[in-house]
């Protein structure tokens, strides 16, 4: 945890998300919580039923075999990595441009940071965190 870090943002309030005069478990909640800004980050690895259900079968059945069979090798694994570059353009190039699957996975494959996220942070601060990050 990057305490220093940490600190900085409780103090400072940048996003004016109200830390000021709350408990070490309140600020903690807070910094735990999608922030209104809605930064978007990658989800990662994802189960390949998500990207099943985001495809429309006719668009699927509209693609060439070679297509279709990266299709098939790309969710085959059981789980895909939202956060490969590769990936999202494999999606990309497989369905035509302002088609709904293309739209839908490349959608999903994003989803709102927590602020302690958007922060840099290793992992989501607990009230222990904010107790150390304030008063060592």
């Amino acid at each position: 945890m990057d305490y220093v870090a940490l600190k900085n943002e409780i103090l400072t309030d940048p996003k004016t998300i109200g830390y000021a005069g709350k408990s070490d478990s309140e600020i903690a909640n807070l910094l735990n919580d999608i922030p209104a800004s809605n930064t978007l980050i990658y989800r990662g690895v994802i189960d390949a039923y998500e990207v099943v259900n985001n495809t429309v079968p006719s668009e699927f059945t509209a693609l060439t075999t070679t297509e279709q069979n990266r299709y098939i090798a790309i969710t085959g694994t059981g789980k895909v990595d939202t956060s490969n570059a590769n990936v999202r353009a494999a999606f990309a190039q497989m369905f035509s441009s302002g088609s709904a699957t293309r739209t839908a996975l490349l959608s999903m494959s994003q989803r709102s940071a927590y602020r302690w996220e958007e922060l840099g942070l290793s992992n989501a601060p607990t009230h222990m965190d904010v107790a150390i990050a304030l008063r060592g």
